[in-house]
C-alpha cells in the first residue's frame, strides 16, 4: 500500500505573509507595466521580435501575479478581510486596465508588424481568464466581460477573412450575453453589443441607446452614437431608406437640430415606415427596436438634464412652433388639444421624441392582423402602462398617445384561445405552457431602467440563454403576446379612470 503524502495546514499568519509578499511583487511589476507601455506609446520605433516577446513576458508575469494574489485570498482558509482584499484594492479592474488593455491597445496599433505576438497575447490572456473563471467566482461578471473583450480584440484584428471576423464576434456575443441576470443592466456590455453589431446600424442604434437607459447606463454611448449618425446626416435626404432615414431623425433628436429639420427627417422615415412597415423582419424584432430606441429618446437618451429623467412633477406643454410642426406631419395621433407651451429646450425636445413615438406606434396599429407587428405594439403598450404608474408622467404624454386607435386595435386581438380570466386578473398573465413564459421582445427591453417596473419579481429566473431560445416562433408564442397586450389595456384602462374619476 502506497501511503498518502503528508498536509500541512495553512495558518492565517501564512495567508496574510504570502499575500503581503504577492501583493508587493505584483505593484512593482505593475509600475514596470505601466512605463513600458507609456514609453512605448509615445515612440514611433519598430520593436524586433525580441524585444515584443520580452513585454509579452513581462505582462504575463502581472496577470500570474494577479492570479497568485486571487488564489491565495480565496483560500478556503482565509479570512473576510484576506478575501475582500481583492475588491478592496480594485485588482479585477487594474489587472485589465495594466495587465492586459494597454498592452493590447499598443499591439493594437502597431499591427501588422506586432500580428502574431497580439494573438499569442490574446490566447494567453484567454487561458489565465478561463482558470480565473473557473476558480474565483466572485468576480465572475468581471471574467466573463474580460472574455467578451479579448474575443472583439480578436476580431477586430481579423481584417481579411470575414468568416474568421464573424467567428470572433459571435464568440465575443456569446460571452457578453453568459451573465444576462446583470449584463441586460449593464449599459457597458451593451455598448460592447453594439460595436459587435456593425455594419447593422439598426443594431447598433439599438444597443447604444439601450446603454443609455440601462440599469446601470453607459454615459460614453452617447458619443458613440453621435459618431455614427453624423456621417448619416449629411447624406443626401433622397438616397435614405428606412434605416438610414431612422437613425437621422434620432440624429436630429440628438444634436438638437432645429423643430424644422426634424419635422423633416421624422417626416421621411414615416413615410418610408408606411411604405415598408409590412416588410418589417426578424419576426416583428426590428419594430421592437425601432420602438426601443423611440423610448430612448423620450428619456433624452438618459440625459439627466431630461424632463422624464429630472422631474415628473414639472408640467411641461410644446411651444406653438413644435405644436404647428407637429400637427402638419401628424395623422390622427390624439383628438386632445394641447394649448399650452414648453417653456424649455429639454421639454421641447421630450415633445418632439413622444410625437416620434407615438406617429411610429401609429403605423403599426394601422398593420391590423400582422403578425410582425405584435411584438413593437407589446413593448409599447407596456410603455405606457409604466407611465401610467406614475401619474405626472401619463398626464403629460397623455395628448399624444393614439388611444382610439389602440383600443381598436386591442380589440382585434381577441379569439377563441383568449382567456379572460387571465386579462381581466391583476396578476402578470402567465399561461400554463413555460416556453412562453419569456417573449423574445422582454429580452431585448430587459434592463432598461424603465422596463424594470413592468416586470413580475424573479421573471427572467431560469430563462434560457440567447443560443437556447428557438429561432422560430410558435402558435403558442403569438397566444402568449396577445394575452399580454389585452392585459395591459385592461390595466391602463383600469389606471386611468381611476385618474380621471
Amino acid at each position: 500500500m502506497i501511503k498518502q503524502p503528508k498536509t500541512h495546514t495553512v495558518t492565517e499568519e501564512q495567508l496574510i505573509n504570502e499575500a503581503r509578499e504577492i501583493y508587493a511583487g505584483l505593484v512593482m511589476v505593475e509600475k514596470k507595466c505601466i512605463k513600458s507601455d507609456k514609453q512605448l506609446a509615445q515612440s514611433k520605433v519598430e520593436l524586433s521580435p525580441r524585444q515584443w516577446q520580452a513585454l509579452v513576458s513581462l505582462h504575463r508575469t502581472l496577470l500570474d501575479a494577479h492570479v497568485d494574489l486571487f488564489l491565495a485570498s480565496q483560500h478556503p482558509s482565509a479570512t473576510p478581510i484576506l478575501r475582500g482584499l481583492a475588491d478592496k484594492h480594485k485588482m479585477p479592474a487594474r489587472m485589465w486596465r495594466h495587465g492586459m488593455h494597454s498592452f493590447l491597445e499598443l499591439l493594437r496599433q502597431r499591427t501588422p508588424g506586432s500580428m502574431e505576438f497580439m494573438f499569442d497575447f490574446i490566447y494567453l490572456s484567454s487561458s489565465i481568464i478561463t482558470l480565473l473563471l473557473e476558480s474565483v467566482l466572485d468576480f465572475r461578471e468581471t471574467w466573463v466581460e474580460c472574455l467578451g473583450d479579448l474575443a472583439r480584440y480578436r476580431m477586430a484584428v481579423e481584417v481579411f477573412d470575414k468568416k474568421d471576423r464573424e467567428l470572433w464576434a459571435r464568440v465575443s456575443r456569446y460571452w457578453y450575453n453568459q451573465d444576462p441576470d446583470r449584463s441586460a443592466e449593464n449599459g457597458r456590455i451593451q455598448h460592447h453589443l453594439a460595436v459587435l453589431a456593425s455594419p447593422d446600424i439598426l443594431q447598433q442604434i439599438f444597443h447604444y441607446t439601450k446603454a443609455l437607459i440601462s440599469v446601470r447606463p453607459f454615459p460614453i454611448a452617447f458619443d458613440s452614437i453621435t459618431k455614427l449618425i453624423i456621417p448619416l446626416m449629411n447624406m443626401p435626404a433622397q438616397e435614405g431608406n428606412l434605416t438610414t432615414s431612422f437613425v437621422t431623425t434620432h440624429g436630429a433628436l440628438l444634436i438638437q437640430a432645429p423643430v424644422k429639420e426634424f419635422v423633416s427627417r421624422a417626416n421621411m422615415f414615416l413615410a418610408t415606415l408606411r411604405n415598408e412597415v409590412s416588410q418589417v423582419g426578424r419576426h416583428g424584432q426590428q419594430g421592437v427596436q425601432l420602438m426601443s430606441c423611440n423610448i430612448s429618446a423620450i428619456f433624452q437618451y438618459g440625459s439627466k438634464y431630461g424632463v422624464m429623467e429630472r422631474d415628473f412633477i414639472l408640467k411641461c406643454n410644446p411651444t406653438a412652433e413644435d405644436r404647428l410642426a407637429a400637427m402638419k406631419w401628424a395623422s390622427s395621433a390624439s383628438s386632445a388639444a394641447i394649448y399650452t407651451t414648453y417653456s424649455d429646450l429639454s421639454s421641447q425636445l421630450l415633445f418632439r421624441a413622444s410625437s416620434l413615438a407615438f406617429h411610429t406606434l401609429i403605423v403599426m396599429l394601422g398593420q391590423v392582423g400582422n403578425p410582425n407587428m405584435y411584438p413593437s405594439v407589446h413593448i409599447s403598450i407596456a410603455f405606457v402602462w409604466c407611465l401610467t404608474l406614475n401619474p405626472a408622467a401619463i398626464q403629460r404624454l397623455e395628448p399624444l398617445v393614439p388611444w382610439s386607435l389602440l383600443a381598436t386595435y386591442l380589440n382585434t386581438l381577441f379569439d377563441p384561445d383568449t382567456i379572460i380570466s387571465k386579462i381581466e386578473d391583476e396578476s402578470f398573465p402567465l399561461l400554463d405552457d413555460p416556453t412562453t413564459q419569456q417573449l423574445p421582445e422582454d429580452f431585448l427591453i430587459r434592463g432598461q431602467a424603465w422596463s424594470r417596473v413592468y416586470y413580475p419579481e424573479r421573471f427572467f429566473e431560469g430563462a434560457p440563454t440567447e443560443d437556447d431560445r428557438p429561432s422560430i416562433e410558435g402558435h403558442s408564442t403569438e397566444i402568449a403576446r396577445r394575452h399580454r397586450c389585452l392585459w395591459l389595456g385592461v390595466r391602463i384602462a383600469t389606471v386611468c379612470s381611476s385618474y380621471s374619476s
